[in-house]
């Protein structure tokens, strides 16, 4: 009798309870259905896609809108570039005043007007004249990539600091046409620089400066001076695009890093011609953290040229350097090894163009590709100058 009731009461407080949850979740399923209603899923879809793909829009353009301007701009600088045709026409000059004349309409015509016809005065001019192209770009990108070009600007700072240390050092005089005030070298502090007479001076002049750290230390010799600033502003170079969270970041670090890495290879090579000890390679060489930095023992301690060839195998410096050997075991010349790694640079760059349109990737392909001219022009004016033969000259150029 006593369970029967207990039966009864349980069922009752069931039944309440479902009754309950029935009428609290009746307005729940009424807005659900009408949700599923055919007539209103219609209107609401497509606007529900409109605003997703608003939204990716709108995430993926914000990184690169303020790069659009300063990307047409340099789309339009491209035409005052060396094109393939005026450098086989500069090649055929048989004077450095015709390769003058050539070049007239480009962005190095107006620095060359201003200097003698001497190798010399051209090559200050043809880099002053780069130069510029770096300072268009600071004062036409937008705020946010001003740090990264004032930090790449550095590369070529420094190559002032190089030229007025290494006089220091051997106490010479310092040729005056070879510097010219540049981002943090302003022209009152190149005044003091020049002024100095050793590089403790130097290193009170450069105190106030971001190169301060460099110039406290003492140097057994000028290859540690100069493996040390190059070091310091590559690293410079790297910690602004993290800080800055810079769009496309990697893909420049990787351009940089594939430009250090080429420098150091051609600093193997020289060590080998010059006979330096082995011992005293690896300091003498930047160190970027790649995967080319890992194999500099096995490298350094290559016996023939073909050993140092392999030493690269599985890297993608390995067929260029093939190359270049097939071409010295015809002739013994050392420069294939320079021109097919720059060829090789300079595919590479090209190659990721399409695939970065937008952003600052286009505008540090641009100065990269600059620098390229540069060498070239800076081979071509030293091959007239000594009288090569325009199929030689051919040969060096990329």
């Amino acid at each position: 009798m006593v369970n029967a009731t207990l039966i009864n009461v349980t069922n009752e407080l069931i039944n309440e309870t479902n009754t309950s949850l029935l009428t609290s979740s009746a307005p729940k399923l009424a807005f659900l259905h009408g949700l599923l209603n055919p007539v209103l899923l219609a209107f609401i879809l497509p606007i529900l896609f409109a605003i997703v793909i608003i939204m990716f829009m709108v995430r993926s353009v914000m990184p690169v809108s303020p790069f659009l301007y300063a990307n047409a701009r340099i789309q339009s600088r491209t035409n005052y570039m060396v094109t393939d045709a005026l450098l086989l026409s500069l090649i055929d000059t048989k004077s450095l005043k015709e390769f003058r004349s050539l070049l007239r309409e480009t962005d190095y015509g107006e620095e060359l007007e201003k200097n003698n016809e001497d190798l010399r005065s051209f090559h200050a001019a043809i880099e002053k004249g780069f130069i510029s192209s770096i300072l268009d770009l600071v004062k036409l990108s937008p705020k946010k990539s001003k740090p990264l070009f004032d930090a790449y600007l550095m590369f070529f700072e420094v190559k002032i600091l190089k030229i007025v240390y290494r006089a220091r050092f051997m106490k010479l005089k310092v040729d005056e046409a070879l510097v010219y005030s540049i981002g943090n070298i302003n022209e009152n502090l190149l005044k003091h620089l020049l002024a100095t007479e050793s590089i403790a001076d130097m290193g009170v002049v450069m105190a106030p400066t971001i190169y301060a750290k460099i110039f406290e230390k003492k140097y057994e010799t000028i290859e540690d001076f100069e493996v040390k600033i190059d070091e310091f502003i590559l690293n410079n170079f790297v910690d602004i695009i993290k800080k800055t969270k810079m769009y496309d970041g990697r893909y420049i670090t990787e351009i940089l890093n594939k430009k250090i890495d080429i420098s150091n290879i051609s600093a193997l090579l020289k060590f080998r011609i010059r006979g330096i000890e082995k011992e005293k390679q690896k300091a003498l060489l930047i160190d970027n953290k790649t995967e080319l930095c890992l194999r500099f023992d096995k490298i350094i301690g290559a016996e023939t040229l073909k050993d140092f060839a392999e030493g690269f195998k599985g890297l993608s410096y390995y067929e260029p350097l093939k190359k270049a050997f097939e071409k010295y075991d015809e002739d013994e010349s050392l420069s294939h090894f320079e021109n097919e790694l720059y060829g090789f640079f300079k595919k590479f760059v090209v190659g990721n163009d399409l695939g970065h349109t937008l952003g600052p990737y286009p505008l540090f392909s641009y100065l990269i590709k600059k620098e390229l001219e540069q060498r070239n022009l800076f081979i071509i004016s030293r091959g007239i100058d000594a009288g090569f033969s325009a199929e030689k000259i051919k040969e060096m150029v990329i």
